[in-house]
């Protein structure tokens, strides 16, 4: 039934820039497409995650990076790299990605998790708004653990095992196992196959033509499907009563073909604007300091629909507790990044970013969020980097360019040749860096 839903969605083409600047003066149109827009911004992660899932239980292109039944664990192939990125934004290169869709509405799906030892890790799970909730190194030090995922559909705990609640049915775990070095990878796969899941498996992997939802009114079927199973968010009924007008709201079934013409239009719409709303105005840092941007609503956005949106499409977060990004555009002058010129971050001795697990900066190209290929086939530098030179007072100094710097590679981030941003990532970070005490340096031009 929802494949026929999405199919007829999809068979109605988005409108022309032009049509929409006309449907400004369509009262139906415009109606539509202000209703339209609030369920996009709010609809943004349900149906972004839900179009992951069904790309990653299917096989849609010959070099996915995983896929797997539903409620089955897999294990990304290594570190990844440009050429396995696959359509992860923003991915670090410090540790194994492990990856499973869970569906709970059959029960409690049962996690087994070996000894890990001193080896960080996190199991992120996702639900479907795209909040984090971690297991792992942080809340269970590296034991043996037995877990009951337990959604809103309930179920019994097995003996043994500890409940762990979702507040959605359907959730993404993204793990992270970290991998010092290449030497390392063999022994982190080893202990990352040995987690496991049980549950109702779902369908196995079948191969299939990708999903992309936000390319028609495919995006309102999917997320007029979603809302009808999820649980109803209290303080949120006149919202749905005004998706339930537009057609596409949990008490409705929403049919593209019946749309009225200006209402198609005006859906239509708010697709085509949608995204530039999400760029300009979702996210909204709370500091900014030496040019490093942050944001503490990042992992609990709540009724800021605008920033839940601008996270999933930026590619996700964890937990401030688990781990913080301050992120760089700019350098100390305010002028923007580009792989033309040479950069350099200066840490005095003592100052490095304190964590209580690891710490890297990645360097990403502005268009794609995506790492980019190098010579060095270095995609991120950090505290387990290995022949980093500190100065003779111990301290350190790392140089960001596209082309190699005369003072040597040792302390060398390659970065892409046009636009690039930085990402420092802080994994089990101190107080201090929660509560803004310390500070990154800023990013400075060389000469």
């Amino acid at each position: 039934m929802m494949s026929a839903m999405l199919l007829a969605a999809g068979a109605v083409a988005l409108p022309t820039p032009d049509q929409c600047a006309a449907a400004a003066h369509e009262p139906e149109a415009a109606l539509a497409q202000s209703l339209g827009l609030q369920g996009y911004i709010y609809g943004f992660p349900i149906v972004d995650m839900l179009k992951q899932q069904f790309n990653e239980t299917h096989r849609v292109r010959p070099d996915q990076p995983v896929a797997a039944p539903v409620n089955t664990l897999a294990v990304y192939p290594g570190v990844l790299t440009p050429a396995t990125q696959g359509q992860l934004r923003a991915p670090n290169s410090d540790t194994l990605y492990l990856n499973a869709w869970l569906d709970l509405s059959h029960g409690p799906v049962l996690l087994d998790v070996p000894e890990m030892g001193h080896r960080y890790y996190t199991l992120a799970f996702m639900d479907l708004y795209g909040k984090p909730h971690h297991l792992g190194t942080r809340t269970n030090q590296g034991r043996a653990t037995r877990y009951a995922l337990i959604g809103p559909s309930g179920g019994a705990v097995p003996a043994g095992y500890q409940p762990f609640h979702l507040p959605t049915d359907t959730a993404w775990m993204l793990g992270r196992v970290l991998v010092d070095g290449a030497p390392d990878e063999a022994a982190a796969k080893a202990l990352s196959h040995a987690i496991r899941f049980d549950g109702v498996s779902g369908p196995p992997v079948s191969d299939a033509a990708p999903l992309h939802p936000f390319d028609s009114l495919a995006f309102y079927a999917l997320l007029n499907s979603a809302l009808k199973t999820l649980p109803p968010v209290p303080g949120e009924e006149a919202l749905m009563a005004l998706f339930d007008t537009a057609g596409f709201g949990p008490n409705r079934t929403f049919d593209a073909t019946a749309l009225s013409p200006g209402a198609a239009l005006g859906l239509g719409c708010a697709l085509q604007i949608g995204p530039k709303v999400l760029s300009q105005r979702g996210f909204k840092p709370t500091q900014t300091t030496n040019g490093w941007l942050l944001s503490s609503a990042v992992a609990n956005p709540g009724r800021d629909y605008l920033l839940r949106a601008e996270i999933a499409r930026g590619g996700y977060v964890n937990e401030p507790e688990e781990s913080i990004y301050p992120a760089a555009i700019m350098d100390s002058s305010g002028a923007m990044f580009t792989g033309t010129a040479r950069y350099r971050i200066h840490f005095a001795k003592g100052a490095l970013p304190p964590v209580n697990a690891f710490w890297s900066i990645t360097a990403y190209d502005s268009q794609t969020a995506q790492l980019t290929e190098n010579p060095l086939h270095r995609y991120a530098i950090g505290d387990r980097t290995r022949g980093l030179r500190y100065g003779s007072d111990g301290s350190l100094e790392i140089i960001f360019s596209a082309l190699p710097p005369p003072e040597g590679t040792s302390n060398w981030l390659p970065v892409p040749a046009g636009a690039f941003h930085l990402v420092t990532r802080l994994y089990l970070p101190r107080a201090e860096a929660l509560d803004g005490r310390y500070v990154l340096p800023p990013i400075e031009r060389m000469p």
